[in-house]
């Protein structure tokens, strides 16, 4: 999942992509300025947004400087996912209460689908083209440096402290993950956590982030195809009519592939495409929702939080997932995000903007990577494969701590490199050149550790 963090006083180049496991079903790895009036007729003008002309008019209409997506910081969006990744951590490391903390990665995939979007708007409004080499560069720089770290790492320590057998079971599973595909795999061996009779691996966390991969192949060169037809028509309604379909369909798809196939319809990128839509979804609706209701932005996003909260608590493993059921925390998701765009400009909170909340969404991402296979190798390295309350809190210590060395000696120092920004040659050699390290470390192991 685009499981990251802001950039300080910038929206990030992306979004934390991550998480989840479950009981029954075990195979869940977690996972400006301010306008007067409501800009009705901004919304629905005719006009190119993207052009100069076009906007000065605009300004003359509405008296103020047309700020269409600004990349402000969002406190509030960034503990968001400081919440969704621990919801996520609670539910893996087995700690009483939030039973159904896998819905986190369901946080996470609104969050993305938000982030991304706006990133593609404001590039779009800036420019007046969005330019699909520097996203993927983005990409490459925000997701690959710290994810092929973790998997090298993870594929020594499964090598390590489980033997070869286990080993090459998860080599195996790592070749398919270091190809972003990770999703379909687990899918099509009909991978389940604690009711399957092998071990869990330790790369299943990887299949949200592979659902988000598969976004972005699909959503930037839908994004430009939606915005180049019917010139005259403005971007943001034909963006809101794509959207509003695309979710229709996956929903159905949804609620219908869950009741068939569960397995299928837990990892299926078509089952989780309306999350990520709905996010974009917000992200296409800011110029309409930005600072128009201070309080009721907050009582909005108040209550999205205590609904996620709730439904985490009272969601059992045995739900039947996404679902049905998964329309109220996503939902609710969505409604915090709207509150915060509703009184952007007035803040939010003492709660959002706490530092250690702030902090716990900037390592999200790199946390939502290690945690996992360090409680599960622990796990299974132990005689009886469980471990007591004790073990596993001292375990999400390390992995608070592994992640925090991550996030300030890998994944930040790579994501804001100059040099790399400014070289895009540079940045697809640094992708193909981590691609090619997961493999060789892979196909060494199978090859010298296991004979």
């Amino acid at each position: 999942m685009d499981l990251g963090a802001y950039d300080e006083r910038r929206l990030p180049e992306d979004s934390f992509q991550p998480p989840a496991a479950s009981d029954k079903n075990s195979y869940r790895p977690w996972c400006g300025r301010r306008s007067t009036g409501w800009p009705i007729n901004r919304f629905l003008s005719n006009q190119n947004d993207s052009s100069a002309e076009n906007m000065s008019e605009l300004e003359t209409l509405t008296g103020t400087v047309a700020e269409e997506h600004p990349r402000a910081f969002r406190p509030d969006v960034q503990a968001l996912r400081a919440l969704a990744v621990v919801l996520v951590v609670w539910y893996h490391a087995n700690l009483p209460g939030f039973h159904g903390g896998f819905l986190g990665v369901d946080v996470f995939f609104v969050i993305s689908g938000f982030v991304i979007t706006g990133v593609l708007l404001e590039e779009r409004h800036q420019k007046g083209s969005t330019s699909l080499v520097d996203f993927y560069g983005r990409r490459i720089r925000r997701i690959l440096p710290a994810a092929t770290l973790v998997l090298v790492l993870t594929l020594f320590a499964v090598y390590h402290y489980l033997g070869f057998v286990a080993g090459d079971q998860n080599a195996t599973d790592a070749k398919w993950v270091a190809a972003f595909v990770g999703n379909i795999h687990f899918a099509s061996t009909g991978t389940q956590y604690l009711n399957s009779r092998l071990p869990p691996s330790a790369y299943q966390q990887y299949w949200s982030l592979a659902v988000e991969e598969q976004f972005y192949l699909v959503w930037p060169v839908l994004f430009l195809t939606v915005t180049a037809i019917r010139p005259r028509t403005p971007s943001r309604v034909k963006l809101l009519i794509a959207l509003v379909v695309i979710m229709c369909l996956s929903i159905y798809w949804c609620i219908v592939q869950t009741s068939r196939n569960e397995i299928w319809a837990f990892f299926s990128p078509l089952t989780r495409a309306w999350e990520l839509a709905l996010g974009a979804l917000l992200a296409v609706l800011v110029p309409v929702l930005r600072d128009r209701a201070k309080r009721f932005g907050t009582g909005l996003g108040i209550f999205g939080v205590v609904v996620i909260l709730i439904s985490a608590w009272i969601i059992k493993p045995s739900t039947p997932w996404p679902g049905s059921a998964a329309l109220v925390p996503v939902f609710a998701t969505g409604l915090v995000i709207a509150g915060g765009t509703l009184r952007q400009s007035s803040g939010f909170g003492v709660v959002a903007n706490f530092v250690p909340v702030q902090w716990m969404g900037n390592i999200s991402y790199s946390l939502y990577l290690v945690h996992w296979p360090i409680l599960i190798i622990a796990a299974q390295y132990s005689l009886d494969g469980a471990l007591p309350l004790r073990s596993e809190l001292e375990l999400v210590a390390l992995s608070v701590v592994v992640s925090a060395a991550i996030y300030y000696a890998v994944e930040n120092p790579i994501r804001r490199s100059r040099l790399l920004k400014r070289n895009r040659v540079l940045t697809y050699a640094l992708g193909a050149g981590l691609i090619g390290i997961s493999y060789v470390a892979i196909y060494w192991h199978l090859h010298n550790v296991s004979t």
